[in-house]
């Protein structure tokens, strides 16, 4: 067996952290940009292949990405004597062989299950595998607070060795945002340094662009202030949000000659809206209560019609709410500001409170408007906002609930482009306790109608919305074929465990399966490709260094489907539906791009749609949580539009490709080839969907290693640059993610501060600013 020169300078370690699992690294000193890959064997057979390049902080030497993992079964320990490691191909041992009979040693320092990493300003997160999951936290060496880890986090460097742990979250008081430098470091219950820390950090009060304004600085430091706010932001817990909400700044009056009639519905208390409503200012109103019917969010229509006639005669708009509702001071002067603003506007809503049983106040932060998540959730359409000319056309359809009237704007022979819908980006109201289960039928029926008039095939079922009512909607898969397209290169075994786990959905769909093969070399892959070949798949051949834009585009030339689903060969299908329900939101003609829920195999979610603005980048969504939790907002649960979804599995016409130009092989070979793919289809007005009801594994990235690595890490910074020179207004306003929320890496888990934007918008297509060649 081959054996590396003694003299070359490894560097290994190899030990068992528990009854299953072992791990372990390998640097090379005198190459830090090699990683290796890894033979675990026992009682001298091979058993898998790992790769190390997990992150190994304490080593201290390159970027610390040698580390590697695996997960043995019982049932090959109890028979056993030793495990080892080695270099795959090459026997060079990796550490030292592990008697399994002998007790389990200390876990050594670069072992340690722990990480806790700075998010900006006074937030930090981390993980621990630590039974009871409590840590305390020191700043400056003074014990802080003791914090416990309540969310959840994916290790693991391999299928069998992945796992959710514990991970905690938590935001320093605000005194020590005040300018000065600071040293941070979580430690265990016994005293013990988590992994990553200690961590220097700085925070201001009110966000770094704040502190230099009135200092007398330049344009240009005013500048370069804001960019750092934006990689390094101040951030508040949603559990202060009522020092938060009183903190933000008042809304300038602006004055307006439009009038208000705002209609009650529902059983609730429509005393205690009435209440709200004489607090308003600088604004005519009138308002009726309209009795309750057997909708939990119903109306009779001819009620309110005679309130619009009479009573409400010289209205401008009508408010639309439940009864029960609690309104801001300033929510029908912030309506009216709305219409002022977007004269051609049909409909206005705005963010909403919520309340916990025991009466704490929660926001809900809503999207720029969003047609697929209304049709889900009828998110708008608990506060809402219409021009008196649209209400009464509504009415005169029969539209008798809430979410009816809010929906039959979109009907087809009625249809509002989707730029007509203002979102205020404020919570105005305070939602009043109702029946969420009549609500959820009301709901569905609303939807169902709105579908049948628009003339779109689909069933419509109740969900399990937590947040707010939700519904299922199952629309007919788009027509033509379809041609599911998987890049790989080796990793037969990879490979093989996709194809094996989508073949239901192939033959369900009639698919056409197009493997397209970047250089496989080794004789299992290639003889794995002849057999696919002999089964009817096709294999393009397609040489030279990984761009995953490029192979595409050869794939996409060559396909014979009018669909493409781009499939990564680290993907596994969980059940046989997941490509129809894809395929079902492909079918509005609108629809460019629909991306699925991946979630890792320790069952954290890795994909749940992406966010543009943390970090001045694009992140996925909701990775701090695993794919049971309902997602804030209820967003993993009802399908919902984002700017753009993963490439590693996503379903896009063959046309719309064609014309957006596919991917871009020059400027992104690697990295948000996808998140460009998908703002190019917005630019030509396409709607991006994700659906977490198409749900997948996710190994993310086993075929290619980390982009982490030091001969990765420049490449990574180029695109990065790429995409904020190209698309940086939008990663700067993402309509899809509100101005409410912090831009701290992990999305929709913190209020922003100070906040970004009060003013209203709309959901535009973007439009890209043209990069000339060489730049």
């Amino acid at each position: 067996m081959l054996r590396l020169p003694a003299a070359r300078g490894l560097r290994s370690a190899f030990a068992r952290r528990d009854a299953n699992r072992f791990s372990g690294f390998v640097v090379d000193r005198d190459d830090l940009d090699c990683r290796f890959a890894i033979e675990i064997l026992v009682d001298g057979y091979p058993i898998q292949i790992v790769r190390a390049d997990a992150a190994v902080e304490e080593l201290k030497i390159g970027d610390g990405h040698f580390g590697f993992s695996c997960h043995l079964d019982d049932a090959i320990l109890n028979a056993s004597t030793v495990v080892e490691a080695r270099l795959a191909n090459i026997g060079t041992p990796v550490g030292e062989p592990i008697v399994l009979a002998e007790p389990l040693a200390a876990t050594a320092d670069w072992a340690q299950e722990s990480r806790v990493r700075w998010l900006g300003g006074l937030r930090f997160s981390g993980w621990t595998a630590m039974l009871g999951g409590n840590v305390q936290v020191l700043v400056d060496g003074t014990l802080v607070s003791r914090v416990r880890a309540s969310t959840w986090c994916h290790t693991g460097t391999s299928e069998q060795d992945a796992r959710a742990v514990r991970a905690f979250d938590f935001h320093l008081p605000p005194r020590f945002a005040d300018g000065a430098v600071h040293r941070l470091a979580v430690v265990d219950e016994a005293g013990k340094s988590q992994g990553g820390d200690p961590i220097v950090f700085i925070a201001y009060a009110d966000g770094l662009r704040e502190a230099f304004v009135g200092k007398g600085v330049s344009e240009q430091d005013r500048i370069r202030a804001e960019m750092l706010e934006r990689l390094m932001p101040m951030s508040v817990p949603f559990s202060q949000y009522q020092t938060w909400r009183d903190a933000l700044p008042a809304v300038p009056a602006t004055a307006s000659t439009l009038r208000a009639s705002v209609i009650l519905v529902g059983a609730g208390g429509s005393d205690d809206s009435v209440e709200t409503l004489q607090e308003q200012s600088g604004i005519e109103w009138t308002a009726a209560a309209l009795p309750a019917t057997a909708d939990a969010t119903g109306f009779p229509v001819e009620l309110a019609q005679a309130f619009l006639r009479r009573e409400g005669t010289d209205s401008d708009f009508i408010v639309f709410a439940l009864a029960g509702t609690s309104f801001s001071a300033f929510a029908l002067q912030r309506f009216a500001a709305a219409f002022d603003q977007f004269h051609d506007a049909r409909a206005a809503y705005c963010d909403v409170e919520i309340q916990s049983p025991e009466g704490s106040i929660w926001p809900l932060a809503f999207p720029a408007f969003d047609y697929e998540r209304m049709l889900e959730q009828g998110y708008g359409a608990y506060v809402f906002a219409l021009r008196r000319s649209v209400a009464e056309r509504a009415l005169a359809r029969g539209a008798s609930n809430l979410y009816r009237v809010f929906n039959c704007l979109l009907d087809r022979n009625d249809a509002a482009p989707c730029s007509d819908f203002v979102h205020i980006p404020v919570p105005l109201a305070t939602l009043p306790a109702f029946d969420r289960t009549a609500a959820t039928a009301a709901l569905a029926t609303a939807t169902r109608s709105h579908l049948q008039e628009s003339g779109i095939a689909g069933e419509v079922a109740p969900s399990r919305g937590s947040s707010l009512p939700a519904v299922r909607v199952a629309r007919k898969s788009a027509s033509g074929r379809t041609t599911i397209i998987v890049p790989t290169r080796n990793r037969r075994t990879l490979l093989q465990g996709c194809i094996d786990s989508i073949e239901p959905a192939i033959k369900r769909a009639q698919a056409e399966l197009l493997i397209v093969d970047n250089d496989s070399a080794d004789v299992d892959t290639l003889e794995y490709l002849r057999d696919l070949e002999r089964d009817d798949a096709t294999v393009l051949r397609v040489p030279g260094e990984f761009n995953f834009p490029r192979l595409i585009n050869r794939a996409a030339e060559v396909a014979q489907g009018d669909i493409l689903c781009l499939l990564n060969n680290d993907v596994k299908a969980f059940d046989e539906c997941w490509l129809e329900e894809m395929l079902g939101r492909l079918a509005a003609e609108d629809v460019g791009a629909v991306g699925a829920l991946l979630v890792w195999p320790s069952g954290v979610v890795q994909h749940g749609g992406v966010v543009l603005g943390p970090s001045f980048a694009a992140t996925h969504a909701f990775n701090d949580r695993v794919n049971t939790d309902n997602g804030y907002g209820d967003l993993l649960v009802v399908a919902h539009e984002c700017s753009a979804v993963t490439a590693a599995c996503l379903v896009t016409r063959r046309q719309d490709y064609l014309a957006a130009g596919g991917m871009d092989e020059i400027r992104f070979p690697v990295n948000f080839n996808d998140v460009d793919y998908c703002l190019k289809l917005r630019a030509l007005g396409k709607r991006i969907v994700f659906t977490p009801h198409a749900k997948l594994a996710h190994l993310e990235s086993a075929s290619r290693g980390s982009k982490t690595r030091p001969n990765q890490e420049e490449r990574f910074e180029r695109e990065l640059h790429n995409l904020r020179s190209k698309w940086g207004h939008v990663l700067a306003a993402d309509p899809y993610y509100s101005p409410v929320l912090s831009l701290d890496p992990i999305p929709f888990s913190a209020l922003a501060w100070p906040i970004r934007a009060l003013e209203s918008r709309l959901n535009v297509s973007p439009n890209p600013i043209s990069i000339p060649a060489g730049f």
